[in-house]
C-alpha cells in the first residue's frame, strides 16, 4: 500500500472528490459502433499522481468506505449520462456494485429514485457485480438483481469463467449479460483450454438468451476471432484505455475503424435451429415411449413463443434485418416461417395415437425444412465472410 494510504486520507478524498471515473468504451461486434462504457474509478491525489483500483479499493472495502464511495460513484455516472445524452450521444454507461450494496438494496432505491425523478433512463444504466460476488453471496443479493431487472436496469455478470458458478444459480437469476474474464480472453491465443472456454462461455449465454460481452481485447486477431464466433460486445485496449468523459465523447464521435459482422450471429443462430429440431424431436420420441417416462419440460419444451421472440425467429426477426437485401437472408424468411407453423402443429397434437401418426410425415417435413434453413445461413455465412474481405 502506498505511503500516506489511510483511512482518514481515502475518507478526505471522498469528501473532496478526488475518486473520478474514467470511461472504458465498449463496441458492438455487429456494427463496430461504440455503443457504451464502463465506468471505472481512479483516485486523484494531485500533480499528475493517479492510484488504480487495486490500490485502495481492498482499504476501502476493510474500512467500510466503500459503500460510500459506491454512491458516490454512481451519482456521477448518473451525471455523465445526462451530460451525453445532452450532446445525443446514446451510450450505455455501466458500474460494478458489492455484495453488500445490493443486501442493503442501497443501489436499487437510489437508481429507482433517479428514474422516478426522469434523471436518468433504463436503458442509460448498466450494474455489474463479479460472477465470484454473485456466487458467494447468492441469497442475499438475488431479490435486488430481481428489483433491478424489473426496474428495466441491465444487470451483468462480470469476470465470468473464474467464479466456478452453477449453470444452475445462473439460471436463476436474471442477468441481462455475461462478461467474459478478460484473463480467459487474453489467454486465448496460447490456450486452447482457455479457447475452448470461452467459445462454451458465448454459447452458453446464447442458451440462457444473454449478451455475451468480451473485455480484455488486446489485438486484432482476438477481436476478429470473438466476432467470427458470436460473440456481441467488446472492450479491452485493442479498442480504447479508460477515458475521461470529454475523450469518451470524442472517441464516440470518430469515425472508429474496428468493424463489425453478423457472421458470428449466423454462426449461432445454425446451433439455435439444431436446438429447436432437438426439442420437437424429443417431443415425438417422448409420444412414442409414453409422457411417463419423460421429463415434463421435455414433452412440453418452452419454445412456443411467438416467432418474433423466439431462438428460432429472433435474430432474424430483430437485429439481423441489417442483413436485408442479401439473398440468402431474404430467403430464409418463409422456410422459417413455415418451419414454425410446423413446430406448433406438432407440439399441439390432441392424442398420443393421433400424434404418433401425424408426427411421422411431420418429421420429414421438419428436417427437409430445418436442412433448407440451415442451407441458406451456411451461404449467407459464405456471403458474409466473401463481403468482409472485399
Amino acid at each position: 500500500m502506498q505511503t500516506g494510504l489511510t483511512q482518514q486520507a481515502l475518507e478526505r478524498a471522498i469528501e473532496n472528490d478526488e475518486l473520478i471515473l474514467y470511461y472504458q468504451p465498449k463496441v458492438s461486434l455487429l456494427s463496430g459502433d461504440v455503443i457504451g462504457a464502463e465506468a471505472l474509478v481512479r483516485w486523484n491525489v494531485g500533480e499528475g499522481d493517479i492510484i488504480p483500483p487495486s490500490v485502495f479499493i481492498p482499504l476501502a472495502e476493510s474500512s467500510g468506505l466503500l459503500h460510500d464511495i459506491t454512491i458516490r460513484l454512481l451519482d456521477q455516472v448518473v451525471d455523465a449520462s445526462n451530460q451525453l445524452r445532452n450532446m445525443d450521444i446514446d451510450l450505455a454507461l455501466s458500474m460494478n456494485v458489492a455484495p453488500n450494496d445490493l443486501q442493503s438494496q442501497t443501489i436499487s432505491q437510489r437508481i429507482e429514485l433517479y428514474l422516478s425523478k426522469n434523471a436518468i433512463r433504463p436503458q442509460d444504466l448498466q450494474i455489474e457485480i463479479t460472477e465470484s460476488a454473485v456466487m458467494g453471496n447468492f441469497e442475499q443479493i438475488r431479490e435486488d438483481i430481481i428489483r433491478l431487472t424489473e426496474l428495466g436496469i441491465h444487470v451483468l455478470m462480470d469476470d465470468f469463467g473464474t467464479g466456478y458458478s452453477s449453470i444452475d444459480r445462473l439460471s436463476q437469476l436474471p442477468f441481462t449479460a455475461l462478461k467474459l474474464d478478460q484473463g480467459v480472453v487474453r489467454r486465448m491465443g496460447t490456450s486452447e483450454q482457455n479457447l475452448n472456454v470461452v467459445k462454451a462461455s458465448i454459447s452458453m449465454a446464447r442458451e440462457l438468451r444473454m449478451t455475451s460481452v468480451a473485455e480484455g481485447i488486446e489485438s486484432s486477431a482476438t477481436y476478429h476471432f470473438l466476432m467470427a464466433n458470436g460473440c456481441e460486445e467488446a472492450q479491452g485496449f485493442y479498442i480504447s484505455h479508460p477515458l475521461a468523459l470529454h475523450d469518451l465523447v470524442s472517441f464516440a464521435n470518430a469515425e472508429n475503424q474496428f468493424g463489425g459482422s453478423h457472421i458470428g450471429h449466423v454462426h449461432q443462430t445454425v446451433h439455435n435451429v439444431l436446438y429447436h429440431r432437438k426439442c420437437l424431436f424429443d417431443v415425438v420420441y417422448c409420444d412414442h415411449v409414453g409422457a411417463k417416462a419423460c421429463l415434463p419440460s421435455v414433452v412440453n419444451p418452452a419454445i412456443t413463443d411467438s416467432l418474433e421472440n423466439s431462438r428460432l425467429g429472433g435474430w432474424y426477426f430483430g437485429v439481423g434485418q441489417q442483413l436485408s437485401g442479401m439473398v440468402p437472408f431474404d430467403s430464409l424468411e418463409q422456410p422459417i416461417r413455415e418451419l414454425h407453423k410446423l413446430s406448433q402443429e406438432i407440439l399441439h397434437r390432441e392424442s398420443v395415437h393421433n400424434a404418433v401418426q401425424m408426427q411421422a410425415a411431420a418429421l420429414s417435413r421438419m428436417d427437409s425444412l430445418v436442412n433448407q434453413v440451415v442451407s441458406l445461413l451456411h451461404a449467407l455465412e459464405s456471403a458474409l465472410l466473401l463481403k468482409q474481405n472485399a
